[in-house]
């Protein structure tokens, strides 16, 4: 994967871009299905996993802050680091690179607890990072929310440099 370029992968991958940033094609969805405690919708039934890649690029630098209700777990697959931030119900806010050098902190996988707002940007902007993301139970547009600037600084004015930065100012669909 050295020998590619960003714009090789979205091509071989079949990436389109993603509403968050960044480029994205689903890999899998199980056919095996869980019954969750959803309410919010008319089933809770979800596949038990789904899985994309997710490519950050310098034309797409980083991703917008999302959240989901599911856990979602990421894998690094080629290219620079992402650094991966986290804000969790509480307001915590926790930082984890995502990347190859785990003798220089880096981690192969990081774990986004279910209902944290996530955002994640490349470590180099002059490189690219290819990530999978595993989603279990799997994803489903009603669980997950895009953030939205005016919202997120309601629940964490602590934070607002880094929402200012990486969220949508308006409603943003997928």
């Amino acid at each position: 994967m050295d020998n590619l370029k960003a714009d090789d992968l979205k091509k071989l991958l079949n990436l389109n871009p993603h509403p968050e940033g960044g480029f994205y094609a689903e890999t899998v969805r199980s056919s095996t299905t869980v019954t969750t405690d959803r309410n919010h919708t008319d089933t809770p039934v979800r596949s038990s996993g789904t899985s994309i890649f997710f490519l950050l690029t310098p034309d797409s630098p980083s991703a917008k802050f999302c959240k989901n209700i599911s856990e979602i777990m990421h894998v690094w697959c080629g290219g620079s680091a992402q650094v991966h931030t986290f804000i969790l119900p509480d307001g915590t806010r926790t930082e984890h690179v995502l990347g190859p050098r785990v003798d220089q902190g880096q981690s192969p996988q990081v774990l986004c607890p279910a209902g944290a707002w996530k955002t994640s940007r490349l470590l180099d902007e002059t490189k690219y990072s290819l990530i999978t993301e595993v989603v279990y139970p799997g994803w489903e547009l009603c669980d997950f929310e895009m953030g939205r600037t005016d919202k997120l600084l309601e629940l964490f004015p602590q934070h607002r440099d880094l929402i200012e930065k990486y969220s949508h100012r308006s409603d943003v669909s997928f």
